[in-house]
């Protein structure tokens, strides 16, 4: 079920963002990179060039480990 809040100054439901950013570690060098949880553009690494994060019809496809969510 999605979660929504009320704003004060209608009382209007708003729907959440179900995206994120995300903070992605290399599992070739162990560098860590923000990605964005539905990319629609493959991401590579910037230090070594694997490939992090591949795009599918909706929320990418992460080949690295995620280390954290950022908002």
């Amino acid at each position: 079920m999605p979660q929504y809040f009320i704003t004060k100054k209608r009382k209007m439901l708003v729907p959440k963002p179900r995206s994120r950013f995300l903070l992605v570690v290399c599992p070739e060098c162990g560098n860590k990179q923000v990605v964005f949880s539905h990319a629609t553009f493959p991401v590579r690494c910037n230090s070594c060039g694997a490939l992090l994060v591949k795009p599918t019809g909706g929320k990418a496809k992460i080949l690295g480990k995620i280390e954290r969510v950022l908002g």
